[in-house]
């Protein structure tokens, strides 16, 4: 109950900088800088005062990780409605993970498998679904949705890595958190412009706050449940992701993305059941 408490609060953190990410006016590796270099007073503090800790080099691993995921997402949110690469990044997640541990728990359960075809059939909806538009209009929002399958591909790369970390490393979290933000910071610096991102910092500083304490509940969560279990739970962001975008960004779901969703639910339903 506790870690479901912590993933429901971390869906809502982490819906609204999706949203606010969609919605900022700077665009690319530059706005990902921009929320690092916000919140690296924050973690300097929290280095000095818990230590880097002997597994720190895992910290760097994960935020080569979260960097391509968070480059990819921008991209991905470029290319398509907020409606459509949301969630078909969340939803595909948890099936890609419960595939990759296969080798270490062994094969799960029919249900699970049911539920992963059902989550693939889902996406393929939602991409005939965007290609039934307008010919330039189709071809953008379905570049979304496959961007948006790349987007639960990093996704599913971190959270593999982050799990092992804290299962098996048993890092410190506030300081796997500090050390991942630091080293951000100095890989993108050499690759952005910081002039002219800095302009932007208004619109960074919500995002700055809310993705590490949406990801910073999810770690917790980790501690407490499997890995599989949290990223089933993560799929809870899918239904604030989607309410956003219909309400406040007034993107229209059409019929066929509609049952898309629906399918994608209902199979990320059944894995959980099993």
């Amino acid at each position: 109950m506790i870690a479901l408490a912590l993933l429901t609060v971390a869906a809502g953190c982490h819906a609204t900088w999706n949203l606010l990410l969609k919605r900022s006016p700077l665009q690319g590796p530059g706005f990902v800088w921009l929320c690092a270099v916000l919140t690296a007073p924050v973690s300097l503090g929290l280095i000095a005062w818990r230590g880097l800790g002997p597994a720190w080099w895992a910290a760097l691993v994960s935020m080569a990780l979260h960097t391509a995921y968070a480059v990819t997402l921008q991209r991905a949110y470029g290319a398509g409605g907020f409606s459509i690469v949301y969630p078909v990044s969340r939803c595909t997640t948890p099936v890609l993970v419960t595939l990759a541990v296969i080798p270490w728990t062994g094969a799960p359960p029919p249900v699970t498998w049911l539920g992963g075809a059902l989550v693939a059939c889902g996406v393929l909806v939602m991409d005939r679904g965007s290609a039934a538009g307008p010919r330039a209009n189709g071809r953008r929002l379905g570049r979304g949705v496959g961007l948006g399958l790349v987007v639960a591909a990093c996704s599913c790369a971190y959270t593999l890595w982050d799990g092992f970390a804290i299962t098996t490393l048993d890092v410190d979290l506030l300081s796997y958190l500090a050390v991942s933000n630091l080293a951000q910071v100095i890989l993108l610096t050499a690759v952005v412009r910081p002039r002219k991102a800095l302009q932007y910092w208004r619109s960074a500083v919500p995002v700055a706050v809310l993705t590490p304490a949406s990801y910073g509940l999810v770690l917790v969560a980790m501690t407490l449940t499997s890995i599989e279990t949290v990223a089933i739970g993560r799929t809870l962001n899918v239904v604030v992701g989607t309410l956003l975008g219909l309400l406040v960004l007034r993107e229209r779901l059409t019929p066929l993305t509609t049952t898309g969703l629906a399918a994608i639910v209902g199979g990320v339903l059944l894995g959980a059941s099993s």
